[in-house]
């Protein structure tokens, strides 16, 4: 649930204009998630994607 919220803070701190910050976020959400769930995992693969889309400057990835 943790990782969860962090994720969604990520995306908020995108959309309202700070990128460097919701990508530092997610580089933790996703390393934590590959530690706990695996790479392979849904919620992992959906936080990666998160991750790259964020790091290429989409300020507002679709919702997965």
């Amino acid at each position: 649930m943790a990782l969860s919220a962090q994720q969604l803070l990520a995306r908020t701190r995108a959309a309202l204009g700070h990128p460097d910050a919701a990508v530092e976020l997610m580089t933790d959400v996703v390393a934590r998630r590959e530690r706990a769930l695996g790479p392979g995992h849904p919620f992992t693969v959906a936080s990666r994607r998160l991750l790259d889309d964020l790091a290429s400057g989409n300020r507002h990835p679709p919702r997965t």
